[in-house]
């Protein structure tokens, strides 16, 4: 009995500990996010800094639109994956607000889109109907915003559907980013994989060099025989790429407005989105969009972008004809280069795509 009441004791004891413990890491979260969400607040009289559901394409997708100034040229950024939202990471973004109204989306399959539909409201993850919420989202900001064009730019899977955006709708667009521009999937599948097999017997790594032989090369009917090679570039990658995850995740679990569910759900939508749209993406190739477009046209892309190489993206910009455009090779960036060298990108942005976009707008004309 005295055992029995020792060990009860003991566990009601651990139990209170890791309570305690439980209890102190959620007020920490809470105090991080609420200083967070100071810093990332705007105050400028004309700004703006908006978190809505709209109803795109038949079912319920979290739009976020912020800027200091309403009367700057609207961004819409399409994030990667598919399914891997950036809204957590809006403070990266934060100093493009000054010269852009920032719209980040969960798209369908992704981040609080996907919280709010799970997997069978998300159907269907197509190329086709996720282009058209694009479109249908572009229309609202237009009216919501008062504008008559935005700057779209894509990132990986988002220049997917950026590309078809502005194909299908120039009219709606003053002008296209790209980066990490997907071109031909089935040809960057097998140069990245050459790439990252020479990097592997430079290093005389047996081991990476021996899975990588197994899976052979691609494409790949089987999912996870492309994280095997997944695996493999990232370890090979840029030091920044091999950091952005660690340095990124308190970004993440800091975030403002962002619930420990909505976590859960950022990273479960790109487990899903990518098993869902993989076999269409397989079959993707740029080129058979033709190579006309009648928007201003730029793809900013890391020169050590072991992803989507930068090669087969200049190649791809080379055949382009369009009324602007540009190919910009972001030295010693990677796949990710938005995200590691932001302030690089936004040069960019705001020294060859921020001017046309006000030339665009009438009556757009300050500084």
């Amino acid at each position: 009995m005295d055992k029995m009441r020792i060990f009860r004791r003991g566990l009601i004891a651990v139990v209170v500990v890791v309570a305690v413990a439980a209890a102190g890491a959620f007020g920490y979260r809470a105090w991080r996010q609420h200083d967070n969400a100071q810093a990332l607040a705007i105050t400028t009289p004309n700004g703006i800094d908006v978190g809505i559901f709209v109803k795109i394409g038949g079912i319920d997708q979290w739009v976020q639109i912020r800027g200091e100034d309403r009367r700057n040229p609207v961004l819409l950024f399409l994030h990667g994956g598919p399914g891997i939202s950036m809204i957590p990471l809006t403070p990266v973004f934060q100093p493009w607000e000054k010269y852009f109204t920032v719209v980040q989306w969960d798209q369908r399959g992704a981040g609080k889109t996907y919280g709010r539909n799970g997997e069978a409201g998300s159907a269907p993850m197509t190329i086709d109907r996720m282009t058209q919420d694009g479109l249908q989202l572009t229309q609202f900001l237009e009216r919501h915003l008062h504008q008559s064009k935005i700057v779209v730019v894509g990132h990986s899977w988002g220049t997917v559907l950026a590309l078809r955006m502005v194909k299908l709708r120039p009219d709606l667009f003053s002008a296209y980013v790209g980066t990490g521009q997907l071109v031909d999937k089935a040809q960057n599948e097998k140069t990245s994989y050459a790439m990252v097999m020479d990097k592997a017997r430079a290093a005389h790594d047996a081991t990476a060099v021996a899975e990588l032989q197994r899976i052979g090369v691609p494409p790949y009917a089987d999912f996870e025989k492309l994280l095997v090679q997944r695996k493999w570039q990232a370890a090979y990658d840029t030091q920044a790429e091999r950091d952005l995850s660690s340095n990124l995740t308190p970004t993440v679990l800091f975030a403002p407005d962002y619930s420990l569910r909505d976590i859960w759900n950022f990273l479960a939508a790109a487990k899903f989105s990518q098993r869902a749209t993989y076999a269409e993406v397989n079959d993707y190739d740029a080129l058979k969009l033709g190579t006309t477009f009648d928007v201003p046209f730029f793809v900013f892309e890391g020169d050590r972008d072991a992803l989507t190489p930068a090669v087969l993206a200049q190649d791809y910009v080379a055949k382009v004809q369009a009324p602007v455009k540009a190919f910009v090779l972001l030295k010693d960036g990677g796949h990710t280069a938005v995200l590691t060298m932001p302030d690089v990108f936004l040069r960019e942005l705001v020294t060859r795509v921020r001017p046309l976009a006000l030339q665009s707008e009438t009556g757009l004309s300050h500084g």
